[in-house]
């Protein structure tokens, strides 16, 4: 795996929470999806709480076979499961990007009536539209925020190119929630538009589509869920330091130093420390907040005993990584890994 396609670890419990409305109204047991999928309450239920990306996936398929619906009832109309499936076997068979956005704009305007889905291209330009019509019950645009990231991370996905988006642009009030949007659309943003999507430079619509059947098949297994934990088009320092340090601390070699991150970025070590500065942030937050995502994806998906998991993230005493993982998300890795497989671990 690359640096640049590493997936997120973490993601908002917000994207959790956001789904109990729709669940209960079905009739379902929120508390005890994601006491199944090993999600702590007090994780789900904090603010600024943190899940392992595979739960949050786990919740949205789960949600998608409770409900029958593959919108998970916040659109006008259900939608048929396996429907994002189909529109990617159909247009992955495209030439160019081009091709592929003008029958995703066919495949949905023959198949959804709630769905605006279009675009137009300027000369410099190209101005994708993602509507959601009303009535529909994504009261805190959760199913508006997934579409403009699927369709986004599949252009990227289906051309193998990171597609930079120049703009993107939301028909709504700026939500309380706005904090988590860098780590979905990393450009300028703008709310109570006319219209709701993003843009992006022209000079993408003839990139090649280049998947292969093999690739598509994998791709659909888990997609569109798995999307919103892929990682966009941010090529800041910042990203490009926890790709390297994520791939380096999976092959068992630790965290690399300072010194050796700039050598393997180009730059020298006084210049790196300027461009975080830059980015508002320092090698050593990037770190915590790497050996915080580290420890969650440890917790979650293997049965390694605390005091390891500390060991192998660079604490030499168990009360120093319990300390650091309290101050990171406010429980202890013991409340984290709260679900029953787990406890008799």
């Amino acid at each position: 795996m690359s640096e640049a396609s590493t997936p997120r670890i973490t993601i908002p419990s917000h994207y959790l929470r956001v789904l109990r409305p729709t669940l209960e109204r079905a009739g379902h047991d929120c508390d005890a999806l994601l006491e199944e999928l090993g999600v702590a309450p007090e994780i789900s239920q904090s603010e600024d709480g943190l899940a392992h990306a595979d739960q949050f996936v786990g919740l949205v398929q789960r949600t998608w076979e409770l409900l029958d619906d593959e919108f998970m009832g916040l659109s006008r109309e259900p939608c048929p499961l396996g429907l994002f499936g189909l529109m990617v076997r159909y247009t992955s068979h495209m030439d160019t990007l081009q091709g592929v956005l003008k029958e995703c704009a066919r495949f949905y305007r023959v198949t959804r009536k709630d769905l605006l889905f279009d675009y137009e291209i300027n000369e410099k330009e190209v101005f994708l539209f993602i509507d959601l019509l009303p009535p529909n019950g994504d009261d805190q645009h959760f199913m508006t925020e997934f579409l403009l990231v699927v369709f986004h991370r599949y252009l990227c996905w289906v051309t193998g190119t990171k597609v930079f988006p120049n703009q993107l642009w939301l028909s709504y009030d700026e939500p309380d929630h706005v904090r988590h949007y860098s780590g979905l659309f990393n450009c300028e943003r703008a709310f109570n538009k006319a219209r709701t999507g993003f843009s992006f430079d022209r000079k993408y619509l003839s990139c090649p589509v280049i998947v292969s059947p093999e690739e598509l098949k994998v791709f659909l297994e888990k997609a569109p869920a798995d999307l919103m934990v892929t990682p966009g088009t941010d090529n800041s320092y910042a990203t490009r330091i926890k790709g390297m340090a994520i791939k380096q601390q999976r092959e068992g070699r630790g965290f690399p130093d300072f010194v050796t991150v700039a050598s393997e970025l180009c730059v020298s070590p006084q210049t790196l420390r300027r461009k975080l500065q830059a980015e508002n942030t320092s090698y050593q937050t990037l770190k915590d907040v790497l050996r915080r995502d580290m420890a969650i994806d440890k917790l979650v998906n293997e049965k390694l005993p605390v005091a390891e998991i500390g060991q192998q993230l660079g604490f030499v005493e168990p009360a120093s990584f319990t300390r650091a993982f309290k101050q990171w998300t406010g429980v202890s890795p013991a409340q984290y890994r709260s679900n029953p497989s787990a406890k008799n671990q």
